[in-house]
């Protein structure tokens, strides 16, 4: 009976460590137009050096907001400016002008962890605390 709890414990254990490998890093940059059904491409695709960014103030000229784009990220990724250069990217990609930076969301979630054995070879369901922060930017097209 230990040998049966014993594989059961270590199947749980690699399901476990499996999922949590794959939720480590952080995936492309989202885009979602801020019209339901809306058009997710505005012109053809530019370089990423072509997009403005705007951090600390509002452009200028006059623009029309085409939809938020969305990265989400580990806490251990803390390289801001890699994560302005993903939006950037985005932003290239569906033909935005700019991206204006909005602020991060921090968020936490717990998930069951692995499933060890305690003393007398019970079972024992572990949690696991997650934490992921999204980042936010408005694309924008010239107006």
């Amino acid at each position: 009976m230990k040998f049966w709890a014993l594989k059961l414990a270590c199947a749980f254990c690699a399901a476990g460590l499996a999922a949590g490998l794959s939720s480590c890093g952080g995936g492309g940059a989202e885009f979602y137009p801020l019209k339901a059904g809306g058009q997710r491409v505005f012109g053809a695709a530019k370089s990423p050096s072509e997009v403005a960014v705007f951090i600390t103030k509002k452009p200028d000229f006059p623009y029309d907001e085409l939809g938020m784009i969305v990265y989400e990220t580990s806490p251990n990724f803390a390289d801001e400016p890699a994560v302005y250069e993903k939006l950037r990217e985005k932003a290239a990609e569906i033909g935005a002008d700019g991206i204006i930076i909005m602020n991060s969301q921090t968020s936490f979630e717990q998930r069951p962890g692995a499933i060890i054995l305690d003393w007398s070879y019970v079972p024992v369901q572990t949690e696991n605390s997650v934490s992921r922060i999204k980042y936010r930017a408005m694309a924008i097209r010239r107006g």
